[in-house]
């Protein structure tokens, strides 16, 4: 029965393809692997640039609000001294009136 077959070749290989296969195969892995390590050193350089700028970003941020800070807390501190030096003057002239009336 399979001598009334056809023997037509269905398939046509190149010549001289299983000769090259291998070393196109080997250059297919050697791309791959080129290609994974481009991505994986750009990744890690854009996480790079990304930690330097916030850096310089948080130190730029707290370099503007250190002197301003400073100097505004001290005036709040000044503004809070003479609040508290009002309520005592205020209050103990009050305690200094309600002891007079009482006595």
């Amino acid at each position: 029965d399979l001598d009334q077959l056809s023997k037509k070749e269905y398939y046509d290989i190149p010549e001289g393809y299983f000769e090259k296969l291998p070393g196109q195969v080997m250059e297919n892995i050697r791309r791959e692997k080129s290609r994974r390590r481009t991505v994986w050193l750009s990744a890690i350089a854009a996480v790079a640039a990304l930690v330097i700028c916030s850096t310089i970003l948080v130190d730029q941020l707290s370099n503007k609000n250190e002197i301003p800070g400073k100097i505004v807390a001290e005036e709040q501190t000044i503004e809070e001294k003479q609040l508290e030096n009002q309520m005592i003057d205020y209050y103990s002239s009050e305690l200094a009136q309600m002891d007079y009336y009482n006595y």
